[in-house]
């Protein structure tokens, strides 16, 4: 057997003296460097493989001479070059934290700053990255900006788009505004490292002024190289509401390149290390998009420098050099908005579109913290809750809290951001800096809480939306109008006999019978038809699933060429048992199961409430864990009685149909829901998750990486806990958590029906209000005091998919103007005037509407 194996591939490389660029691939099956030669040019190959570039003449045969004997020899046969210009677009990839502390990693990305100022003295460009990237010099960097010199792409950060709410999609682009209102110009918006983003963004991006996108993928654990082959760039991708950008799925064309992350293919090409391996890692990438079918002149390699590091201008000089050598392909260095200015014209609109979320591969790291990401969620719907009390203080001449509420927004997208902890978490988790860097992420989750807490403190009870609600509040039945408050006094349980092991609760709407402590049925007696399918799992079931370690439920590649493959998947699925009712509880509003159970290293305490007056079953989960490194994965089930129904999960900006609407090879494997999947049958079931936000469909995550989503029945899994990363999330966890789960059912329930349905009551201060919404078919996801002016912001969602005509009604409003403005608050046009304390709108189907009131 060979030790080595040789190939060549004409490359359409021209020297300036007509000498033809061979890539010469070298497979070294050794562990060892082996020297070679080809017509007397010595080379190096090292362990796995190599690819290397020489100038022949058109004609010329060669020879390939091994150190080791090995010979082999090739009459390539050129063809008429393809033409290209190669955008080099240097950016340093931002990680907050990772490869050091959070501090450390400010004070590099401030020196880098410097450099990118350097770079553009020397006739380079430079693009920072995300826009909270310490600017440091920015009167120099406006100018270098607005000469062209420096891009700044749209992302405050790398942020998992997946765990952000609603309004928060559009907060990220907030420093746009501002960036651009202080003078800078930014067209792009990049994500890096991650390999998916949800649906609505194009749709926030267009709206936004923002014309291009890049997500700069990384395929561990976003197996992209595998299941997008199919994806070809450019690509226009088209958001749910119609509109979109122009995008280009970095890293390949028709799958990813090997040895090319999507996000530092500068360094990946060897533009950091000399010519010779520039040259080589160029012809490499450009063959293989020629081989693959790219048919544009104009080609992008995005970013330059890993993970923090500290930027040089080395390659300035490297593209100097191989400018002045090679005839084709040429070398520019550019801005992205250089790069898309140019295949935009190229291309003339004649580019497919696609629809569709990418999913949301990495988001199911945030369960390695599920206490801290529960209390993000929380800060989240408390910050809702400010925005409004504080919004119609404004107007009656208080004070609104700004500045606490920009620091709150500002912790919550920081914890979103996609650096969870160091690069050996895993490895090493009580390295000290693994730990401190935790502290400083956890931190986030924290502080946003405390700030939102600390805004809405009150012993009030009240309703911050435009609509009445009613829900359950410590077991007690609370319902008001829009924006109403008052007096919270709960209402006390008092205790019942458990005559039997098994045991039938019952409302108005729903019957529940527990048999042997597990809830086995649960049935709507007004459709008069059972909701779950208790033959495999039954309601709430609890599954700890043990192992992993080494296997495809850890790694999708075992390295950057993506050769091989990680071990099949090895687990074990540990249920509860031991399942016993403790106590059955009951007053006016409610009556309440209490069920304890055991698993492997938990216990589990479960709350199933019945309210009287609303149709709705609510499960409050507690679960005692102890820490374990080994690699366990923790799930609740919800076997839903219904035959393939259409599943819609809840992501930021949009209600999204799984099956049609998951763009081929995102990620399948589980969701990201803000709270709510909706699953449309023989009869519909509304399900509402409130701490934990991912969820699995038909089954939990087996190490078999899908890249689409067929479902077969109502089978659902909220996929609580896991800690099958093997770098950066955290290694493991224990302790006390909750997790609580509502349901509701009826022949035929809207996404907009749902969300006002599990729209509830907050306990706090009080709301002194008066907006209304007719009819309430639209989410609101703020209201809030202008930020460029004297007035206020009100933010609607379609999420039906239907166009509505909306009467938005106050008496405080009266008189003043309403404009339609973009998401960024600025305004574009007058509606009209608050007229008898009413304003007529229309909101187009599954798209955002931003209306700024001002005094008139």
């Amino acid at each position: 057997m060979r030790n080595i194996d040789a190939w060549v591939k004409p490359t359409g490389f021209i020297t300036k003296s007509g000498l033809r660029g061979l890539l010469i691939y070298v497979r070294n099956k050794s562990p060892y460097q082996v020297k070679f030669t080809v017509n007397d040019r010595e080379f190096t190959a090292g362990s796995g493989l190599n690819w290397f570039l020489t100038e022949v003449k058109p004609n010329e045969s060669i020879e390939v001479k091994f150190e080791t004997g090995e010979s082999y020899s090739f009459k390539p046969n050129f063809q008429e070059p393809r033409k290209f210009r190669v955008h080099i677009a240097p950016t340093v990839h931002t990680d907050y934290g990772y490869t050091d502390v959070q501090s450390r990693v400010e004070e590099i990305h401030r020196g880098n700053m410097d450099v990118a100022l350097k770079i553009s003295s020397r006739g380079g460009k430079f693009v920072i990255e995300v826009t909270e990237q310490p600017f440091g010099r920015i009167m120099e960097l406006l100018d270098a900006n607005r000469r062209g010199l420096i891009g700044v792409q749209a992302f405050p950060l790398n942020v998992l788009t997946g765990l952000c709410n609603h309004e928060e999609l559009i907060r990220l682009f907030y420093g746009v505004r501002d960036l651009r209102r202080a003078g800078f110009s930014i067209e792009t918006a990049a994500l890096n490292d991650i390999p998916s983003a949800v649906y609505a963004l194009p749709s926030v991006l267009a709206s936004c002024g923002i014309k291009y996108y890049i997500q700069g993928a990384n395929p561990d654990r976003g197996p992209l190289h595998k299941l997008n082959t199919w994806l070809k760039s450019p690509f226009k991708w088209i958001g749910p509401d119609g509109n979109g950008v122009l995008a280009w799925f970095s890293g390949g064309y028709g799958g990813l390149i090997p040895g090319f992350h999507g996000y530092h293919q500068g360094w990946s090409a060897g533009l950091l290390i000399s010519l010779d391996r520039a040259e080589a890692g160029l012809a490499h990438f450009l063959t293989t998009l020629e081989e693959r079918g790219y048919q544009y002149e104009n080609v992008l390699l995005y970013g330059m420098f890993i993970d923090n590091w500290p930027a040089s201008d080395r390659f300035i000089d490297v593209v100097r050099e191989f400018n002045e050598k090679w005839e084709n392909p040429q070398l520019i260095i550019s801005t992205t908005d250089d790069f898309f200015h140019e295949i935009e014209r190229e291309v003339n609109g004649k580019i497919n579109s696609i629809k569709g979320s990418f999913g949301a591969y990495w988001e199911d790291g945030a369960a390695s913290t599920a206490r801290e990401l529960a209390a993000l969620r929380l800060a989240k719907k408390l910050l809702y809750f400010a925005e409004v009390a504080y919004a119609f203080d404004y107007i009656k001449g208080l004070r609104y809290p700004k500045g606490d509420i920009d620091e709150a927004w500002r912790s919550v997208i920081y914890f979103d951001e996609h650096t969870w902890g160091a690069w050996n978490s895993v490895s090493d988790p009580y390295n000290p800096s693994v730990l401190e860097q935790w502290r400083i992420k956890a931190g986030f989750a924290d502080k946003a809480l405390n700030k939102a807490m600390e805004l809405t403190r009150g012993d009030y009870v009240s309703n911050p939306y435009p609509f009445t609600v009613s829900g359950i509040i410590e077991n007690t039945y609370v319902e008001l109008p829009s924006m109403a408050s008052r007096p919270f006094i709960r209402k006390p349980l008092v205790r019942r006999s458990v005559e039997s092991k098994n045991l039938l609760i019952e409302s108005p709407y729903y019957k529940v019978t527990i048999k042997d402590g597990k809830v086995v049925s649960v049935i709507d007696k007004e459709l008069n038809v059972e909701l779950i399918d208790s033959s495999k799992y039954t309601l709430d079931e609890y599954l700890y699933v043990l192992g992993g370690k080494g296997t495809s439920m850890e790694r999708t590649i075992l390295n950057y060429l993506y050769e091989g493959e990680p071990t099949g998947p090895v687990f074990s699925i540990i249920r509860e048992y031991s399942s016993r009712v403790t106590g059955v509880y009951e007053n006016d509003d409610v009556v309440t199961v209490v069920i304890e159970s055991d698993s492997y290293l938990s216990k589990i305490r479960k709350e199933i409430t019945l309210p009287k007056a609303r149709r709705e079953l609510i499960i409050r989960n507690t679960v005692d864990k102890s820490e374990n490194y080994d690699k366990e994965g923790v799930y609740f089930a919800f076997p839903f009685n219904l035959s393939k129904p259409r599943v819609l999960i809840e992501e930021p900006g949009a209600f999204i149909d799984v099956e049609n609407e998951l763009i081929e090879g995102g990620c399948a494997n589980w969701f990201a829901a803000n709270n709510i999947v909706l699953l449309k049958g023989e009869f519909d079931i509304a399900f509402y998750t409130e701490e934990a936000p991912l969820v699995t469909i038909g089954s939990i995550f087996d190490g078999v990486w899908r890249g689409s989503v067929k479902v077969n029945n109502g089978l659902l899994f909220s996929y609580v806990m896991n800690n099958y990363w093997h770098t950066n999330y955290k290694a493991a966890q224990g302790g006390s958590f909750t997790f609580t789960y509502r349901l509701t059912s009826s022949r035929a329930i809207k996404p907009s029906q749902a969300h006002r349905f599990f729209s509830s009551p907050v306990i706090g201060r009080a709301i002194n209000g008066d907006l209304t919404i007719d009819p309430p078919e639209v989410v609101v996801t703020t209201v809030k005091k202008w930020d460029l002016g004297d007035g206020v912001v009100l933010r609607l969602l379609e999420v039906d998919g239907e166009a509505k005509s909306l009467t938005i009604r106050s008496r405080t409003l009266n008189g003043y103007k309403a404009y339609l403005a973009n998401p960024l608050e600025e305004p574009i046009e007058e509606l009209g005037e608050f007229t008898n304390g009413e304003l007529k709108v229309s909101v187009k189907p599954r798209s955002y509407l931003t209306i700024v009131v001002k005094r008139s």
